[in-house]
């Protein structure tokens, strides 16, 4: 009985230090966030604090804005963020709702997207991102990918840099989005056919543009 309490107070153990999985660092954070940690209670999230994987962000406000900066694959290079050594920047700016990390994958770069506003940043030659939204999941190989969900809209896939494979949920073939091109996959439907991007991007009220918060690419640390 005793070898099984043991047994058992170790795998506790173990699930709290997976659980507290540092991947990344908030950099850059505008009130109000609100970070609901796995297993953890609920906190306001502030500048310079640990992203673990797994865990959930609201922005509360039209004005709330969050940079954060990952390790490299995610935490399994790196045990703990250090300074310069960065595979990705995701931003996410006004009313958004987002799960940073997948807990049941281990090494995997991939955020659910839930609502809200995205801006991805991928360093060259980091393992693709993947991007779960209600209407798609998405493989994302660099550099900078921007993506809109909405209950209304659907989904909007933009692609500056880089390659995107949009796979709706609701079945279709993939669609492979290039620089330059954006798809929108509708509630319940199917990606639609690339189309130029920069159309989109012309009037200032459109809600595609993104410019406003635009990330510079991650760097890697000289040396």
């Amino acid at each position: 009985m005793r070898r099984v309490t043991v047994v058992l107070l170790a795998l506790g153990l173990l699930g709290t230090a997976a659980a507290a999985e540092e991947i990344g660092v908030a950099q850059v954070v505008k009130p109000q966030v609100l970070a609901f940690p796995p297993r953890k209670p609920s906190h306001d999230l502030v500048e310079r604090d640990p992203i673990e994987r797994g865990l959930r962000v609201k922005l509360i406000r039209g004005e709330a804005f969050l940079q954060v900066f990952f390790t490299p694959a995610f935490g399994c290079k790196l045990k703990t963020y250090k300074g310069g050594k960065i595979s990705d920047v995701v931003t996410l700016v006004g009313a958004s709702d987002a799960v940073l990390g997948d807990p049941a994958r281990s090494c995997a770069p991939a955020v659910r997207f839930n609502s809200g506003k995205l801006n991805l940043a991928q360093l060259p030659g980091e393992p693709p991102f993947d991007v779960d939204t209600p209407e798609t999941r998405s493989i994302v190989h660099g550099t900078y990918v921007r993506f809109l969900a909405d209950p209304i809209v659907g989904t909007f896939v933009g692609v500056d840099e880089g390659v995107v494979t949009v796979q709706a949920k609701a079945g279709g073939d993939p669609v492979e989005v290039e620089a330059g091109e954006w798809v929108l996959v509708p509630p319940g439907g199917l990606a639609s056919h690339p189309a130029p991007l920069h159309h989109l991007d012309e009037p200032d009220d459109s809600p595609f543009r993104m410019g406003d918060f635009t990330t510079q690419p991650p760097r890697r640390p000289p040396g």
